[in-house]
């Protein structure tokens, strides 16, 4: 790791960002069968919330009797 004060890597992926415009998202996230929180880039936040959106919603689904 450099010492540029703007460089972080990806807790999701691994891709390190030198850019200072590139933006990092505080995320929980699954990897590995476990649960990690951290930095992610703007790609791995769209498709953490999207699986988020997802198993909220067949949570919310799976609970309704009589369906």
């Amino acid at each position: 790791m450099s010492c540029d004060p703007f460089e972080w890597t990806c807790a999701r992926c691994g891709k390190t960002y030198s850019n200072p415009f590139f933006r990092s998202y505080p995320r929980e996230f699954w990897k590995g069968n476990k649960k990690h929180s951290g930095d992610v880039c703007e790609e791995c936040r769209d498709e953490v919330d999207v699986s988020n959106v997802r198993r909220r919603k067949s949570r919310r689904g799976s609970s309704v009797v009589g369906r």
